[in-house]
């Protein structure tokens, strides 16, 4: 199965992302950053985006309530690990550019990767289907939690003027 592949890859998919990061132009920050800076997140992120495509290969209709439940816990902490890597990106400087810009790195590395291992062109337009779904997600949770952190940054008072 697809979605099994892909997890098998994950360090694959990580150095690649992490490369293209340091070479893009809208993320000049990159270029001087740690890798375990720059993956952060996204370890956890992907196994546990890859999984959910795994538990929906395996459960396609989701009659049974233990796969539907597998889903529901991978969506929570796909969203909780998609909105602290937006504040995390905030607090080391990433514009909004370039976190948009990294989103677009890993959607397109994960198609990537998906096309490479892909068995079957109606497997791989179903996974694609569905990770772009999730993906979209991540980047709409981290987007806004970058928003928030960007806004409570604006608004708290210098450490030396609080009492």
């Amino acid at each position: 199965m697809l979605g099994e592949r892909l997890r098998e890859r994950l360090e694959e998919l990580i150095a690649r992302y992490v490369t293209r990061m340091r070479n893009d132009p809208a993320i000049p920050r990159a270029r001087d950053l740690p890798r375990p800076l720059l993956e952060d997140h996204a370890m956890s992120f992907l196994s546990d985006l890859f999984q959910s495509i795994v538990v929906l290969e395996k459960t396609e209709n989701l009659k049974n309530a233990d796969e539907s439940d597998l889903l529901k816990d991978g969506s929570r902490i796909q969203r909780l690990v998609a909105e602290l890597h937006g504040r995390q990106r905030h607090r080391i400087g990433w514009t909004e550019e370039a976190l948009h810009r990294e989103y677009q790195i890993l959607d397109e590395e994960v198609a990537a990767l998906a096309k490479r291992h892909a068995s079957t062109p109606d497997a791989l337009d179903w996974t694609l289907d569905h990770l772009k779904h999730l993906l979209t997600r991540a980047h709409d949770a981290s987007y806004a939690a970058y928003g928030d952190a960007a806004r409570v940054g604006r608004t708290q008072k210098p450490a030396t003027t609080q009492g």
